[in-house]
């Protein structure tokens, strides 16, 4: 039979790994939910990208619209004002009309520009940083991975020191006997 004198230190060293493993298993499990959290809020942001910038192009149409509007109700307006040229009038008939006419078109057109370009061009960009800003608080709010850290270490088996600690004892006892005079020696 041998006694090893580290059975006590390696049972506990033996409960601490496994509670080790245990708690590892459960940072894996909440980081787990975290990454499908994760993936959630960035489909979420991936939905708030698409309608802010499809709200931006519905803005932008609208705007057009109501150019175009503006547009028909100047031309309306030069046809009614439209006199009949008899022959006997100058070069430059109805010109100042037809002028007016033109300068709201004009008008019009470099709303539109500005409304499909640079303005829609601000709407996108604001758009795309408010998703990557949601993207990376959501990359964030993940956090690192757990670590499984340094491993419990194993005390070694010592089975010499058992021996020599039942030989002591052994020794004890008989040195007891013997100062007791029970061996009669």
């Amino acid at each position: 039979m041998c006694v090893d004198a580290n059975a006590g230190a390696r049972a506990a060293a033996q409960q601490r790994a496994r509670e080790k493993d245990a708690n590892f298993q459960a940072e894996g499990l909440k980081f787990f939910n975290k990454e499908t959290q994760l993936e959630r809020a960035q489909e979420a942001n991936v939905i708030g990208y698409s309608r802010d910038n499809s709200d931006a192009y519905v803005r932008a149409l609208k705007t057009i619209g109501k150019g175009r509007a503006q547009v028909e109700d100047a031309t309306r307006a030069y046809f009614a004002s439209q006199k009949v040229n008899e022959g006997g009038r100058s070069s430059r008939f109805g010109a100042k009309n037809y002028q007016v006419l033109l300068s709201k078109r004009k008008e019009v057109d470099s709303i539109i520009d500005n409304v499909l370009g640079t303005n829609q061009a601000y709407a996108n960009t604001l758009s795309q940083r408010k998703f990557q800003g949601a993207n990376a608080k959501a990359r964030e709010a993940l956090g690192i991975p757990p670590a499984y850290g340094a491993p419990v270490m194993m005390p070694p088996t010592n089975r010499l020191g058992g021996a020599l600690q039942i030989a002591q004892t052994g020794l004890s006892i008989a040195s007891s006997f013997k100062t007791l005079g029970l061996f009669g020696l």
